[in-house]
């Protein structure tokens, strides 16, 4: 067996030398690529085009093979692989390439999400190369569902030389939620906060939500505590629910501003804002981090219930109205996780009313980025900008103050139609599932002739818990700014 080994390698080193010394002593008159289909063959194998009219050494010629594994790696097709070349008398020189094409895709895990929806979830078919930096991409948004609590996609060996499989590996989260704070007297009936969400619909990765709220407000003459309407609000979303990467989402409400905090004294006009209507959007998911969204929104607001101390009767009825808005939303999100230590978030919103009572122009955007440090601290930046029409009405205003902008002010303190907040959070584990925070705030809202010279801009600073439950992020929060403040709020994410 010894003997024949040697045979065999004495045989394959015969072989080299005589191609060696076929390579060098022939011209490259042509160059054929086989097996390409991510780019034009000229471009994955120019360092070989360039060999055409000269006669190159072996090294040389090895050296223009890597170059072509080296473009593949550079794009992420990180299994790409030359598995072959041949050069004949007549200076025809053929190279096969293997892209590490995808044979099946294989899901692993599920007990109620439907296979079918995890491979369309996952955006990519049998037949196209594996690339590795769209396949961290594809891991972010996963990720992002509310209904896996871990999700694994990684490669294995298929059975065809140059073909891998893909295989995702999930462990499945409880998908129901179910919140409320609520309280009960004679006189008002019920007041305070219940939401339902089920983010798994039928196992088809699908989001639903109803919110019910029916809060209390002092009123500024009197003093006493009176109830108002109850409000509601029912969304649906359906990520890739439609052919290709389209998403859809569609709300329907009759509402006052939802605060999802526990406190009654927001004295401001905003606090008796009555909105019905729905919103809709059609979405396109592209390059797995960014989407794309077209909304339309048909509103009708009023301010009827505001008291004359806070919104005089002529400001009410210039403020009352129906109007319909559509707009083109731009959304980047490299976050992992429902809780992300890492990542960018960004989102662009504009929208044009182009039919009712009132005719506006309307644009916001926001940017969180999480910078991640030793020993599970975490550094959170956040910003926001907006600018409206001057002819906006008082609905279409950028309000800040609360436990959501600018903390250390009263809820939705201040506004104006032009915005800009900035925030900075750093977060640190104290126990399992809770962490601290220490916090600054600074954020300005003025209207349109204002003199830059005359923006109040105003800061807040303090500290808090984060408590990850099952329906969500709980925040509370201490903060001074124009004063002491606490806030005790539910929120979907950091």
């Amino acid at each position: 067996m010894g003997y024949n080994k040697g045979m065999r390698v004495f045989g394959c080193f015969v072989a080299m030398v005589w191609l060696g010394c076929l390579f060098a002593q022939t011209t490259i008159r042509s160059v054929q690529v086989q097996g390409v289909s991510v780019a034009p063959p000229e471009q994955v194998g120019a360092s070989l085009y360039a060999l055409i009219g000269t006669a190159p050494s072996d090294e040389q010629l090895r050296a223009a093979i890597q170059q072509v594994e080296a473009w593949y790696r550079a794009r992420g097709y990180t299994l790409a692989r030359v598995v072959d070349y041949t050069l004949d008398e007549s200076g025809a020189l053929t190279i096969q390439i293997a892209e590490g094409v995808i044979e099946q895709i294989e899901v692993r895990g599920n007990t109620r999400t439907r296979t079918e929806v995890l491979r369309r979830l996952i955006g990519v078919r049998p037949g196209e190369v594996y690339n590795e930096e769209r396949l961290q991409r594809i891991r972010q948004r996963i990720g992002r569902f509310p209904f896996l609590r871990d999700a694994k996609l990684g490669a294995e060996a298929g059975e065809q030389v140059g073909s891998t499989n893909l295989l995702l590996q999930i462990e499945e989260e409880q998908s129901f939620d179910f919140a409320v704070a609520a309280g009960y007297n004679s006189e008002q009936g019920f007041v305070g906060y219940a939401e339902l969400v089920e983010t798994n619909v039928g196992g088809l990765g699908h989001r639903a939500r109803v919110q019910w709220q029916r809060e209390q407000v002092r009123n500024p003459l009197t003093g006493e505590y009176e109830a108002l309407r109850p409000s509601y609000a029912l969304s649906y979303e359906a990520p890739r629910a439609l052919p290709g990467a389209f998403n859809f989402g569609v709300e329907l409400y009759d509402r006052a501003p939802f605060y999802p905090v526990f406190y009654a004294d927001i004295d401001t006009v905003r606090r008796y804002e009555r909105r019905r209507g729905f919103t809709a959007y059609l979405g396109y998911d592209w390059r797995e981090l960014f989407e794309l969204r077209l909304r339309y929104r048909a509103d009708r607001v009023d301010y009827d219930d505001a008291p004359a101390a806070l919104l005089p009767i002529s400001l009410r009825a210039a403020n009352r109205g129906r109007f319909d808005a559509v707009g083109v939303q731009v959304i980047y999100d490299t976050r992992e996780g429902r809780f992300p230590r890492a990542g960018l978030y960004a989102s662009v919103l504009a929208e044009r009313a182009l039919s009712g009572d009132f005719r506006f122009t309307r644009a916001i955007g926001e940017a969180r980025y999480y910078i991640p440090l030793r020993r599970e601290q975490t550094l959170a930046l956040r910003g926001v900008a907006g600018v409206a029409s001057d002819d906006a009405p008082l609905s279409e205003l950028f309000w800040i103050g609360g436990y959501d902008l600018l903390r250390g002010y009263a809820q939705d303190e201040f506004r104006g139609n032009r915005l800009v907040v900035g925030s900075a959070e750093y977060l640190f584990p104290v126990l399992e599932a809770v962490q601290a925070a220490v916090f600054v705030d600074v954020g300005a809202v003025w209207s349109q002739g204002t003199a830059l010279a005359d923006v109040p801009v105003r800061a807040g600073v303090g500290a808090g818990l984060r408590f990850a439950s099952p329906i969500g992020l709980i925040r509370l929060d201490l903060a001074y700014g124009k004063r002491g403040f606490v806030y005790l709020s539910l929120a979907g994410a950091y």
